[in-house]
């Protein structure tokens, strides 16, 4: 029952932890992005970073990467964006695939356990012979072997939930963090264009904010 026990209590601390970064990271709000746009189309690429990075959300950063690169080498501002976006995808993700190895391993790890059991079971009635086999010896015997699967069971369903849970919020993330470089891209000013020209949005540009 010890490696259940662990798998339970790493659950907890793995859900309660992700729970706790993504509320502080207020994954929801996006009312932000409506600042750094206007900032971005009177032309105030300073204003529209502060106001990025302004917020806690982490499509915030990726912004900020992407205004401080487009002011250095605007021909890398996808490239910056397709980089920052991954690595905010990659840390909102980290620990939630253990949530989906718990869900597999805990039944297994109870069944194993239930079969030690019914054969320690079977080699204690071996040895006492036919005739001195107990039936409320060997009821008892059952169902203490099967508390095991149980138990596997009940950390198993727990973290198969907590795991679809963060992973429809990570899954909801991505396509945030999509629209949202889609966005800033489309309002980017051409380099070297007439003011007031809008950045198009060709093909490259939406294969990279796809790419996140």
């Amino acid at each position: 029952m010890a490696p259940i026990y662990a798998c339970s209590a790493l659950m907890v601390a793995i859900f309660v932890k992700k729970a706790l970064e993504f509320r502080a990271q207020r994954l929801s709000q996006l009312q932000w992005l409506g600042g750094v746009l206007e900032a971005i189309d009177e032309g105030d690429v300073s204003g529209a970073r502060e106001r990025a990075r302004g917020s806690v959300h982490p499509v915030g950063r990726v912004i900020d990467a992407m205004l401080d690169t487009f002011e250095r080498r605007p021909d890398r501002v996808e490239a910056e964006a397709a980089r920052c976006g991954s690595l905010e995808l990659q840390r909102l993700e980290k620990h939630v695939g253990a949530l989906s190895f718990i869900a597999q391993v805990a039944p297994l790890l109870g069944l194993l356990g239930t079969v030690v059991g019914m054969v320690e079971l079977f080699i204690g009635l071996q040895g006492a012979g036919a005739a001195m086999v107990d039936a409320q010896l060997l009821a008892s015997g059952i169902w203490k072997a099967l508390l095991t699967t149980a138990a596997g069971l009940m950390v198993a369903v727990p973290s198969l939930a907590a795991y679809t849970f963060l992973n429809a919020r990570t899954d909801g993330f991505r396509l945030t963090l999509s629209d949202a470089i889609s966005q800033v891209l489309t309002a980017l000013p051409l380099p070297q264009t007439e003011p007031g020209q809008k950045r198009p949005v060709p093909t490259l540009v939406r294969e990279a904010a796809d790419a996140v």
